[in-house]
């Protein structure tokens, strides 16, 4: 039987998370497009990991492995071999301890119908289970120009996705990161670096994120595996899935109010010194005034002229 052509391919790079893979694969497959396909894209994986993909590639066909060996630093090259390998049309990424909601590959098509780079509205869930939200839109060029800072930014490789019709028209595509550069954020900043490129961000959050170096680093498997669990199952459920949006939707209003007040306090503290200022100005006025004054009077005429006289500061 042949091969449907996919319109949207998702990567997992991967190099040992075996505990949540299948989780994170799950939940990409779990889409309402259809015509898609997974290209876990292993670095230097373990056999425990081969043994997740092998019971994943028998659940369903549409789940490619590339076993590669382990890469320079994150394999990231192992990424663009895969983009090479596929037929699709748009390049969705996914890590392999976060999940996508289902509309995700939906979302990002209406993205990438005008734009060559998209993302999810971006946010993770904090170790408390509370909601993170990162304002951001690529579309603005403000926004643009902080992403390009070497140090700033707001596009994680979860919930990103670009057409395989723009990655080729890139300089380099991916490539082996620069120490103390973050591999995602570099290779996004080659789209953004490049005036033809249009970039978006979705007005919905459709990918959750669950970091491990916000406090998830000394987590045993079974603890992050479980995390994925609970919130897989209340996904599952309309009820869950309600939750989850009011949850989402009051950090960002709440996240937003702070802001909003933040800057409240600030435009407060800048008329004060403005104020400050302004009465400095006023007072170094009337000193200089008081000076002018004094130099003017037939008694400091007199002065000087002993000072000069005597050849005295």
């Amino acid at each position: 039987m042949s091969r449907t052509r996919p319109f949207a391919a998702i990567l997992v790079p991967t190099h040992d998370h075996p505990a949540t893979l299948d989780l994170a694969v799950r939940s990409a497959l779990e889409q309402t497009v259809a015509e898609i396909e997974v290209l876990i894209v292993g670095d230097g994986v373990g056999e425990e990991t081969r043994a997740v993909v092998s019971r994943l590639r028998e659940e369903d066909e549409r789940v490619r492995f590339l076993d590669f060996p382990k890469g320079p630093n994150n394999g990231e090259v192992h990424r663009g071999t895969a983009i090479e390998d596929t037929e699709a049309e748009i390049i969705c990424y996914l890590s392999d301890d976060d999940l996508l909601l289902p509309e995700h590959v939906e979302s990002m098509r209406e993205q990438l119908a005008e734009a060559d780079l998209a993302h999810s509205q971006n946010g993770h869930f904090e170790v408390d289970g509370s909601w993170f939200p990162i304002f951001a839109n690529l579309a603005s060029p403000a926004c643009r120009a902080w992403v390009l800072h070497p140090d700033r930014n707001v596009v994680s490789l979860t919930g990103t996705a670009h057409t395989v019709a723009a990655y080729r028209r890139l300089p380099h595509g991916w490539r082996t990161t620069p120490a103390g550069r973050w591999p995602d954020h570099y290779m996004w900043q080659q789209f953004l670096a490049e005036p033809w490129v249009r970039a978006a961000t979705a007005p919905r959050v459709t990918a959750l994120q669950f970091p491990s170096h916000l406090g998830r680093g000394d987590w045993p498997p079974e603890q992050r595996r479980a995390e994925l669990e609970s919130w897989s199952a209340k996904l599952a459920a309309p009820e869950g899935r309600a939750a989850l949006e009011a949850t989402i939707g009051r950090a960002v209003r709440d996240r937003a109010m702070a802001e909003w007040l933040r800057r409240e306090e600030l435009e407060v503290e800048l008329r004060e010194l403005a104020e400050r200022r302004a009465e400095a100005a006023a007072e170094a006025g009337e000193l200089a005034a008081r000076l002018r004054e004094i130099e003017s009077t037939r008694t400091w005429r007199l002065r000087r002229r002993v000072r000069r006289a005597l050849r005295l500061p």
